[in-house]
């Protein structure tokens, strides 16, 4: 009998203390915008290589900061794909002319994507290391580190995937700029030399 009331009291502590209905979990895309039209690209055949990035921003968590020097992942927002990805695949939908892999090669690193949160509604900011590189030598041609922020829309994850998705295509935009001057300021690419 004693046994049967412990049990019983265990079953209401557990039902007591069990949470309500959770969150759905809601999945965002990062998306820069449909490619801008415009002038074909001029200039060398141009590898983009996957976008690496550190660890953490490496997941499909939605990333913010409520104070300098910290991060934290939203609880119920994800990505579609981890960002790295999501970069990668925009670079060469602009970027990318179908170049040999031993021809120019772009190299990026995400840095960081996170909403910064210190302040309401916060920021969306996403910062890009990008190397223009020979890729038969190894020898880096050109290195810029691009840094895009936006205002959130809102103070929660769905607001500050609005201000990534503005961040983005700012961002994009800056490295296609960049690396169309680079191809063109290194000359026309020539069976593994820049002339």
């Amino acid at each position: 009998m004693k046994n049967v009331l412990v049990l019983l009291v265990a079953a209401f502590v557990a039902a007591c203390s069990a949470p309500g209905p959770r969150e759905p979990d809601r999945f965002f895309i990062l998306d820069a915008g449909s490619v801008e039209e415009g002038k074909p690209r001029a200039g060398a055949a141009l590898f983009v290589a996957p976008t690496s990035t550190s660890s953490f921003y490496d997941t499909q968590d939605i990333a913010y900061s409520r104070s300098p020097g910290t991060r934290a992942y939203y609880q119920f927002n994800r990505w579609t794909e981890r960002p790295a990805r999501g970069i990668h695949r925009q670079l060469a939908t602009r970027l990318g002319s179908g170049g040999p892999r031993d021809a120019l090669r772009l190299d990026t690193h995400l840095e960081e994507i996170y909403h910064d949160a210190s302040a309401e509604p916060g920021t969306a900011r996403i910062t890009l290391t990008a190397e223009l590189v020979d890729a038969s030598s190894g020898v880096v041609l050109a290195r810029r580190v691009f840094a895009r922020s936006a205002p959130a829309a809102s103070y929660d994850a769905p607001g500050a995937v609005q201000g990534f998705n503005q961040a983005l295509a700012a961002l994009m935009a800056d490295v296609r700029g960049w690396a169309d001057a680079e191809v063109q300021r290194a000359g026309p690419w020539k069976g593994g030399a820049i002339r």
